[in-house]
């Protein structure tokens, strides 16, 4: 799969799962520690995420790396 679609397939993901738990992306981004101009990069599929960043967005989400990345590769 090409990086930039698995990008956009994430990101995607992300916002569905932000706006299911209720925040607004400026909030979210605060409360995963990350710039609001990278988190909302990251919903548009421009970046791709470290390790380091996934397990910011997992926890402030409380769920597992595994389950923020399920089925973004399909």
């Amino acid at each position: 799969m090409k990086k930039e679609k698995i990008n956009v397939k994430f990101g995607y993901r992300l916002r569905l799962l932000r706006e299911d738990n209720g925040f607004q992306q400026y909030d979210f981004a605060v409360y995963c520690g990350i710039s609001e101009a990278y988190y909302g990069r990251l919903e548009r599929g421009e970046y791709s995420p470290t390790l380091k960043i996934l397990e910011k967005i997992s926890r402030t989400l409380g769920i597992t790396i595994s389950e923020l990345v399920k089925d973004i590769d399909k």
